[in-house]
């Protein structure tokens, strides 16, 4: 009786155990209980106060350059008290008056910089909205300031590249911000006016899929058509550009077929049409001379006729078509019958 009662209990104590080391890890791995315990807390506690103490030296600086009205010295003392101790809370009134300083002075770029400390690590700053709205006239000025190349020559785009960076950290630090699609929008009319076609389709997409009810998609899908539509060299080439071209075509004249540029864009898509219809009878006219192959010469016949039913390439593909249809032979050559029937 007694050993089955050690038994009993020594089961109950291994149960007990292993309960109780279930719960301890339960809480060391949930989430919430790092940053209730003491411990944590008095670590942010303590983090904070250090960041205070560091910048005490610069304050009592700072307070002897504003009673001389020294703003040389203070702004001075603004710049350390950002690079060394920027979530300091001196750190708030450093942001803002420097980047007013360098705003006025017009350096866009820099004050813009100064600015987006507020954001990442004062966002409760009561002067935000105002500094998110500087911020977008620090990107829209950059944007249309004059800037040269190397030996003094101007740059032939009509606005300032060095801009776009400004734009996209604006969308990323503010999304819902009202200034956000037109920022992106900006961003690509510069690059694009760069000749930098990727990076102008790609605030041009972000723009479409971030803000699709904004008054500026229509814009966007305007522009990333006919951007598309420069990369086409020729029918004969790589025809992903003229198939991205037709989408944003196809998608602007469902949205917005009142909108006054739309006989621009369906000028835009017949002519796209027409390249990649001529494209299939380029193709077909491959299989059909030079390959022998009149079922494959036909299929791609008939898809040129049914990508572009009204084009050019749909009626030489018709002519093609009604010549396999009279048995005429395929040549090779340039000799009178080709001319005949099957050069255009």
């Amino acid at each position: 009786m007694k050993i089955k009662f050690l038994r009993i209990r020594s089961l109950f104590l291994i149960l007990f155990s292993i309960t109780c080391f279930q719960l301890n890890a339960s809480a060391s791995l949930n989430p919430l209980k790092w940053f209730s315990n003491n411990e944590s807390t008095s670590k942010v506690i303590e983090l904070k106060n250090n960041y205070e103490k560091e910048s005490q030296g610069l304050v009592k600086k700072l307070t002897k350059l504003k009673a001389k009205e020294n703003e040389t010295g203070q702004q001075r003392i603004y710049k350390k008290i950002l690079t060394n101790h920027p979530r300091a809370s001196i750190a708030k009134e450093a942001a803002y008056n420097r980047g007013v300083y360098l705003f006025n002075k017009g350096k866009w770029k820099d004050a813009f910089e100064t600015f987006s400390i507020l954001k990442e690590y004062h966002p409760d700053f009561t002067e935000l909205d105002s500094v998110i709205e500087l911020q977008f006239q620090c990107a829209e000025n950059l944007m249309n300031q004059e800037y040269k190349k190397a030996f003094g020559f101007n740059k032939s785009s009509s606005y300032n590249a060095k801009s776009i960076p400004l734009f996209l950290k604006y969308k990323k630090l503010y999304p819902y911000n009202k200034n956000a699609p037109l920022a992106l929008l900006h961003s690509a009319k510069v690059a694009e006016g760069d000749k930098e076609y990727e990076a102008a389709i790609y605030s041009l997409k972000d723009l479409i899929n971030s803000y699709p009810d904004s008054p500026y998609s229509a814009e966007a899908y305007f522009l990333i058509a006919h951007i598309y539509s420069e990369f086409i060299k020729g029918p004969e080439y790589d025809l992903e550009s003229t198939r991205e071209a037709i989408r944003y075509c196809e998608d602007f004249i469902a949205l917005y077929p009142k909108h006054e540029e739309i006989g621009t864009i369906e000028a835009l898509y017949e002519r796209m049409l027409n390249a990649l219809a001529t494209n299939r009878v380029l193709l077909a006219d491959y299989y059909y001379f030079n390959k022998r192959d009149n079922v494959a010469a036909i299929i791609f016949y008939n898809e040129a006729i049914t990508i572009a039913p009204n084009s050019q390439a749909a009626i030489e593909a018709q002519e093609r078509l009604d010549a396999i249809e009279m048995g005429i032979r395929p040549t090779t050559g340039r000799n009178f019958i080709k001319k005949l029937f099957f050069i255009k």
